[in-house]
């Protein structure tokens, strides 16, 4: 009995520590870590979905600010141009790269920059087709 008790105790401990440890070290300023992704999730064809999350890679810091400025307009900017997708060619290589390619020209049109200044790379997270 004193066994399984003090075996609970221990898990929630450490899953207690695996939650609050990255968060106390970014409020104490430490750590920074990486943006968040965006998350895009859209019908792609009848029956199926599309989802992906990318992180947008600022060619300067500076850029950073643009981007987080322009988060919903880019959001829906780039909800719309999935809707002309073709999933089997997402599905590729190829597909995926020219998906990256037309990202970072959409959002350095947005924000006004070009590629030295804005945004130079779409980092893809998860990338799902259902």
């Amino acid at each position: 009995m004193r066994f399984k008790l003090l075996r609970r105790i221990l898990a929630c401990l450490m899953l207690t520590c695996a939650v609050a440890l990255p968060m106390s070290a970014n409020a104490s300023g430490g750590g920074g870590g990486a943006p968040e992704p965006l998350v895009f999730t859209t019908n792609a064809g009848k029956n199926q979905y599309l989802q992906f999350g990318i992180i947008l890679e600022p060619a300067v810091p500076e850029a950073q600010h643009l981007i987080a400025g322009y988060k919903p307009k880019i959001q829906h900017e780039i909800l719309l141009m999935l809707a002309d997708k073709d999933v089997n060619k997402l599905r590729t290589l190829q597909g995926k790269k020219e998906l990256a390619e037309e990202i970072v020209e959409i959002v350095n049109h947005i924000i006004h920059e070009d590629e030295k200044t804005g945004v130079k790379e779409v980092l893809f997270t998860k990338f799902l087709i259902q």
